[in-house]
């Protein structure tokens, strides 16, 4: 058409091609607005990055015990024991089975025994479980139905928007953020227990005919193993395990009990043989030292703020587990449970334990993951089930575009919600600042010592970036401790590894066993009278009481060295004149 006739179109063919202009993009805004959204998690995903490059580059513990983990790794890399028996020096043994430690060791042999080899572990781990979020949440949408395939690439992308949201999401929550790239075992199990969890739901997917079970037994096969995994990189994967085989019972009760009986005898024999090969320490200080003292009070509370932190995704899940509890009733079968209801059930149960002194509320990571996945498997029920109501009322048509854009709304309503709930961020520099101030945070305003990061918890220990001087001190502790003269009393392993001297204690776990009247501390209290170690340098003096009143009456304050908001206090040995 040549310009001169576009000229004299008449009006009414132009109104004609504005309202078709229009409505395009009325029918793309729901997906412009999930894009937008996508757009903001992103962000707090760029947040994670800049947290995890800076612990990177810390070389001390920013958590209290990640040192202990590096250390376990060290030990296995050298062909070492880890669990040895506490009241004989160095009164040191781990406390978590080895799977984390294990995957360490390649990296120490490959760059040496720094604590950046354990937290790219985790960070990687991380990313992992983000990866399984889009791959779960996927199945989830297919379940219900493929969108039409009249909308080309804007169907296909809708499938990968979804997905990606739910893995941003992830990413974005504060307890991921706090310790995904932290020398932990936690995020690992997490890991670990996700995939064992995706590959059962994939070996149920449909009805597999005869020709197929072979399929099924890989993928089942797969999925226990993983499992079992789980189970010995963090004992908390009892949601994952109980998630699965109760997955298994409702699907194929016989397939069940032969996996059920096939995991219990090789568990079994794998602890049976640890604890013959450490005399007895695995069982000890893995199982027997974790039974801690429970206060219910704090079990509330971190269930509370839970929900005042992830609201969203927790209502979206208890919604998307309620629909298969309603169906399975309709169908008058335990079948229609999807494992991600169950997982995401038995991950929400798990946080009991959030109570239990040492715990804390990244027990509710795994629950954090599957409500990822059931908060897209609802909305996207919801979707269909919206427009099939309105395909019943003519002259309004309800096609899969219909469909499809509902979701693409619900999904940006509900994630934009959530994101609102999960605000963290530094708070100084050019582009945070600037964010910052954008978001209207306070001046000043610090979750932790006066460190520029903004927390919507309020107070946490957690997530702050570092400032160099921490680093120059981290140092100091360590020159301090390599001139005391023999051992050093230390309550975390990095001063002692860097100071060229081994690690004395695992503080907490003696604590642990302490409680439970299974250590004996006469060695250490013999060797503190006779201030056999050249110095002992405190944190938060998470030890026994007997033993912390020994180092006082031998030992007295040299120096106080701050690092990472702690008071690090540097004690020497008194004078045998004060003590007589």
């Amino acid at each position: 058409m040549s310009l001169n006739r576009v000229r004299h179109l008449d009006s009414a063919t132009r109104s004609t091609v504005r309202q078709a202009g229009f409505s395009s993009l009325i029918r793309l805004a729901p997906f412009m607005l999930l894009a937008g959204v996508i757009a903001i998690l992103a962000v707090y995903f760029v947040i994670y990055l800049v947290y995890a490059r800076a612990l990177f580059a810390f070389p001390f513990d920013y958590d209290q015990g990640e040192g202990f983990e590096l250390y376990d790794a060290i030990r296995l890399a050298a062909g070492q024991n880890i669990y040895l028996d506490n009241s004989i020096f160095p009164f040191y043994s781990s406390n978590y089975p080895p799977v984390y430690r294990l995957m360490v060791v390649p990296l120490i042999w490959l760059f040496g025994p720094h604590i950046w080899t354990a937290r790219l572990v985790t960070f990687v781990c991380s990313l992992v479980i983000g990866a399984l979020i889009v791959a779960a949440a996927r199945r989830v949408m297919m379940a219900q139905g493929r969108p039409s395939t009249a909308l080309g690439r804007l169907a296909g992308a809708l499938f990968l928007l979804g997905p990606a949201a739910a893995a941003l999401a992830f990413f974005a929550a504060n307890y991921v953020y706090y310790i995904g790239p932290l020398a932990r075992a936690h995020i690992p199990m997490v890991m670990f227990g996700f995939a064992g969890i995706l590959c059962l739901d994939i070996g149920f997917a449909g009805d597999r005919d005869a020709s197929q079970t072979r399929v099924r037994l890989r993928w089942v096969t797969a999925g226990v193993t993983l499992l079992i995994v789980a189970g010995f990189t963090k004992l908390q994967a009892v949601d994952a395990l109980a998630a699965g085989f109760g997955f298994l019972l409702f699907r194929h009760p016989r397939l069940c009990f032969k996996a059920l009986l096939t995991s219990a005898l090789a568990t079994a024999v794998i602890v049976v043989a640890f604890n013959l090969a450490t005399g007895g320490q695995f069982w000890l200080n893995v199982v027997l030292a974790n039974v801690n003292e429970y206060d219910i009070q704090r079990t509330w509370l971190f269930y509370g703020q839970w929900f005042r932190l992830q609201g969203a995704l927790i209502v979206c899940s208890g919604l998307y587990v309620g629909w298969d509890v309603i169906a399975a009733i309709r169908a008058r079968s335990l079948k229609p449970i999807t494992i991600w209801s169950m997982y995401f059930m038995a991950g929400a149960a798990i946080g009991m334990l959030t109570g239990k002194w040492g715990a804390g509320p990244t027990y509710l990571v795994a629950a954090i993951a599957a409500s990822c996945v059931c908060t897209v498997g609802f909305l996207w029920r919801a979707a269909h089930w919206v427009a099939d109501r309105i395909a019943a009322h003519p002259p309004i048509a309800a096609n899969h575009f219909t469909r499809n854009a509902l979701f693409a709304l619900l999904m940006a309503v509900v994630f934009l919600a959530q994101a609102s709930l999960n605000v963290h961020l530094p708070t100084s520099g050019r582009v945070f600042g600037a964010l910052a101030r954008i978001l209207n945070i306070p001046s000043g305003a610090s979750a932790w010592q006066g460190y520029p990061y903004y927390d919507v918890i309020g107070d946490t220990q957690l997530g702050h970036l570092l400032d160099p001087a921490d680093i120059q001190a981290g140092w100091e502790l360590a020159r301090l401790a390599r001139e005391a003269p023999g051992p050093v009393w230390s309550e975390e392993a990095m001063i002692t590894l860097h100071a060229g001297k081994g690690v004395v204690t695992n503080p907490t776990q003696l604590l642990n066993l302490s409680k439970s009247g299974y250590l004996d501390t006469s060695n250490m209290i013999r060797m503190i009278d006779a201030r056999e170690f050249g110095a002992v340098i405190f944190r938060a003096q998470f030890y026994p009481h007997d033993v912390l009143l020994a180092i006082h009456e031998n030992y007295q304050w040299g120096r106080t060295v701050r690092m990472n908001g702690f008071d690090y206090l540097v004690l020497y040995p008194r004078p045998a004149k004060q003590t007589e």
